[in-house]
């Protein structure tokens, strides 16, 4: 029941709400995600507490607590732009989003190899990949199954505006490895926390961080192409789209199989810090980004014999088939 009645009050937000002009309703939820900054302390404290291992000292503490309100805007404004964004055709979202690095996809492209997009929590990477369905054709996106089934109905049915298919993280793999192979394209975030069984630590804000290997085994064992991309919001409203240049994976080839995975997933979470640095409050600090520690040592610099690699390989063929 309470599912159902998030559902409907989510339902009805969205239904009032898309009445409204669109610079009133991302207003809107800039001042809701102010609100919920000032009420829910979990969360208040969990942002601040990342932003505060990621800066050290580089901010004061009212700066950290600065970026965490901006932050808790900046997605509120993120959610009603979803929740109110009904069923718009190529038109209306081409109008709310600029392309910078088409011809880096295009030339990526490859009809037996596929593309790996690897993106982050940043921006809105939602719409990111509803423009990128209408521009180049659908692509597979990769995506974490939500609690509230009725919610996660919604969202898919978002995802898929313009013909984009979602695959859910537990049936992920081996499809995902099939889609490439046959020269499909799969967006993939890698900026979340995982398990340490799941993990290898590379250095993201001067921290170890557990971070999934998967984009960089899959573009090995596949070879496809493996781009960066990321959702940067502009002043005007807009979002540009941006493809950086392919990962060149040969430049790691003299290495084993296990240190140029490590080696790619740092080259991949450098860039993604890069882009955050520039303007960190369109990131999800609420998320525990450090939460999973290596076995020994703190990970932040000290002496660690913390893993570099992890049975993320072996088990990945095990899953696809392979020997």
């Amino acid at each position: 029941m309470k599912r159902i009645l998030e559902t409907s009050l989510a339902a009805s937000i969205g239904w009032l709400a898309r009445r409204l002009p669109r610079r009133m309703r991302l207003a809107l939820g800039r001042y809701v995600g102010g609100l919920f900054f000032r009420r829910d302390k979990k969360h208040r404290e969990v942002t601040i507490d990342n932003i505060g291992r990621a800066y050290g000292t580089e901010k004061t503490k009212a700066e950290r607590t600065a970026l965490a309100e901006a932050a808790f805007r900046h997605f509120g404004a993120m959610f009603f732009e979803l929740l109110t964004l009904g069923r718009p055709g190529k038109d209306k979202i081409y109008e709310l989003v600029e392309f910078d690095g088409v011809d880096r996809y295009e030339e990526a492209r490859d009809p037996e190899k596929g593309v790996i997009l690897v993106t982050s929590h940043y921006g809105n990477w939602e719409i990111h990949a509803i423009a990128h369905g209408f521009l180049f054709g659908p692509m597979n996106v990769v995506a974490r199954e939500q609690e509230n089934p009725y919610l996660n109905r919604r969202l898919e049915e978002v995802r898929m505006l313009s013909g984009n298919k979602v695959i859910y993280k537990a049936q992920a793999l081996r499809q995902t490895y099939s889609l490439l192979k046959e020269g499909e394209t799969v967006a993939i975030v890698i900026d979340q926390n995982v398990h340490l069984k799941d993990a290898i630590f590379v250095d993201f804000f001067g921290r170890k961080a557990a971070t999934t290997p998967i984009a960089a085994w899959l573009a090995l064992r596949t070879g496809a192409a493996l781009l960066p991309a990321f959702s940067i919001p502009l002043p005007t409203g807009r979002y540009r789209l941006v493809y950086e240049e392919p990962i060149d994976c040969d430049a790691y080839s003299h290495l084993s199989q296990d240190e140029a995975i490590h080696a790619i997933t740092q080259e991949l979470t450098s860039i993604q810090e890069r882009v955050i640095r520039e303007q960190p409050e369109f990131w999800l600090w609420m998320h525990r980004r450090f939460r999973t520690r290596p076995r020994t040592g703190d990970g932040d610099g000290k002496p660690s014999t913390a893993r570099t690699t992890t049975d993320a390989p072996a088990s990945a063929k095990a899953a696809v088939g392979e020997p």
